[in-house]
C-alpha cells in the first residue's frame, strides 16, 4: 500500500528542466517539515542546496549514465552533523522513509517517468564522514514506487528483495596495469541488514567481459579489500563477512594463471591452528600448538578474587583440571609490511577462552606473510587486557591468594 498523501507533495522544476527533459543532468532534493508532515520536490540541473538541512533526513538524487544505461543515484548522508555515534538510528530512520520518498519522487515527476524512466535500477548510497562506512545499495526500479499503477502492489515493502551492490572497489586485479571493477553483489530486503545469495563479479578494465565468483556465504557486513598480498605488483583482494551465527570468515583470492585462486579461507586457518588450552598452577593458562611447536603462558591473576576462587585454593593451586580452548578467527588485518614495503602481510586474531564461550582469557596475535605458496607465521604472540587499579581494600581480601 502506498505511504504518499499527494496533497502534501509540493513540486518545484526550477530553470533549466521541464516536465520531460532533460534526462540528464535532472536532479531531485526532496526536503519535508517534522511538523506537518509536507513534503518538498525540488527538481533541476542542480541540487538546491539552499533548501538542504544536515540536520534532517533530506534526499538527493540524480540520473546518472553508467554502463551504458540510465541509473538513477541517491545520496543519504547517514551521520551529517550528528556524529558516528547517532549514525545507526539515522540509518534505520532512512531505511524507514525511503519508500516514501522514492514514491514522492515518482508521482512528482510522472510526465518525465511516463517516457520508459519506471524500469531503470535505483541505486542508493549510504554516506558517512567516514568513507570506511560507505555503501551502496539496489532499491529495485521504480517501477516499485509507482502509486499511478492500478491495483496493490503484491509486494509490500518489507518482503521485496533486491540484489544490492554492497562493496565496490577499483584497482588492477589482473596484472595488466588497467584498473578493474570489483563489485560485491548480494540479496537483501531494504527491513533487513542480512545479505543472502553473495556473488562477486570482476569486470577487466573498460571491456565487458569479466568473471563471477559465488561466494556461497550469506550473513552480515560483507565487505572487499584490496591489497598486494603475494608480493608481485598485482592486487589481491580479500572478502569478509560475519556469518548469521555470528562467526567472522574471510577469503583471499589472487589472479593467478587466468583465474582467480582461492589462496586463504577462515576454516582452513582455523583448522590448522588448534591450540589446547588448559589451567595452570599460580594462575597460569598455557595455550600450546603442534604444528608451531609452541606453548604460551597467560597470567590470569587479573581476573580478580571472585573469578580465580572458582579454580584455585589459597596457594594458588588448581582444585581441579579446567580446560579451555582457542576459538575460531575473530578479526583478519591487513597491514603494510613496512615503510618501504609496498605489499601487506596479515594480522591474524583468534580469542583463548576459558570454561565458558563468553569467558575471554586473552588473544593469540599471528602475523603472517606470504612465502610464495602460501600464507606463513612470520610471528605468533599471545595478549592479555590490562587490569583495573583495585582498592586497596580489595586488595587486602586478595591477600590469601597471593595476588
Amino acid at each position: 500500500m502506498s505511504r504518499l498523501d499527494p496533497k502534501k507533495l509540493t513540486v518545484e522544476f526550477l530553470e533549466g528542466v521541464t516536465e520531460t527533459s532533460p534526462v540528464i543532468p535532472r536532479r531531485y532534493t526532496l526536503t519535508h517539515s517534522d511538523l506537518t508532515g509536507e513534503l518538498f520536490l525540488n527538481i533541476g540541473p542542480d541540487f538546491n542546496y539552499d533548501k538542504v538541512n544536515n540536520n534532517r533526513d533530506d534526499v538527493l538524487g540524480e540520473w546518472l549514465w553508467v554502463e551504458e544505461e540510465i541509473r538513477y543515484y541517491v545520496y543519504l548522508h547517514v551521520d551529517g552533523q550528528f556524529g558516528q555515534e547517532n549514525a545507526e538510528i539515522r540509518d534505520k530512520i532512512f531505511r524507514r522513509e525511503l519508500p516514501l520518498a522514492l514514491e514522492a519522487i515518482r508521482f512528482g515527476d510522472k510526465s518525465f517517468f511516463e517516457q520508459g524512466m519506471n524500469q531503470s535500477p535505483i541505486i542508493v548510497y549510504f554516506l558517512y564522514s567516514n568513507p570506511y562506512y560507505n555503501k551502496a545499495e539496489n532499491w529495485g526500479t521504480f517501477a516499485d514506487y509507482d502509486i499511478t499503477s492500478s491495483g496493490d502492489r503484491l509486494k509490500s515493502y518489507s518482503r521485496m528483495e533486491y540484489k544490492v551492490l554492497i562493496d565496490e572497489k577499483i584497482g588492477d586485479v589482473t596484472g595488466d596495469g588497467i584498473p578493474d571493477k570489483i563489485c560485491l553483489y548480494g540479496d537483501k530486503s531494504p527491513n533487513s541488514d542480512y545479505i543472502s545469495n553473495i556473488t562477486i563479479e570482476i569486470r577487466y578494465g573498460k571491456s565487458e567481459m569479466g568473471t563471477e565468483i559465488i561466494t556461497e556465504v550469506s550473513g552480515y557486513k560483507p565487505a572487499l579489500f584490496l591489497g598486494d598480498f603475494t608480493k608481485d605488483n598485482v592486487n589481491d583482494f580479500i572478502f569478509s563477512i560475519i556469518n548469521e551465527d555470528g562467526g567472522y570468515e574471510a577469503f583471499i583470492y589472487s589472479y593467478k594463471e587466468e583465474e582467480f585462486d582461492l589462496i586463504f579461507e577462515t576454516y582452513r586457518y582455523n583448522t590448522e591452528y588448534l591450540f589446547w588450552v588448559e589451567y595452570n598452577d599460580l594462575y597460569k593458562v598455557s595455550a600450546a600448538n603442534v604444528m608451531l611447536n609452541k606453548i604460551f603462558y597467560l597470567d590470569i591473576s587479573y581476573k580478580g578474587y571472585d573469578y580465580l576462587s572458582r579454580y584455585y585454593n589459597e596457594k594458588g593451586e588448581l582444585i581441579k583440571p579446567i580446560a579451555g580452548k582457542a576459538g575460531a578467527l575473530t578479526a583478519l588485518i591487513p597491514f603494510i609490511a613496512g615503510e618501504q614495503e609496498k605489499y601487506f602481510d596479515l594480522l591474524a586474531l583468534q580469542p583463548i577462552i576459558g570454561e565458558m564461550d563468553d569467558d575471554i582469557l586473552g588473544y593469540i596475535e599471528n602475523r603472517m606473510s606470504w612465502n610464495g605458496e602460501r600464507f606463513e607465521t612470520v610471528n605468533i604472540l599471545t595478549l592479555t587486557p590490562g587490569a583495573d587499579f583495585i582498592p586497596k581494600q580489595a586488595l587486602e581480601s586478595e591477600k590469601r591468594y597471593g595476588i
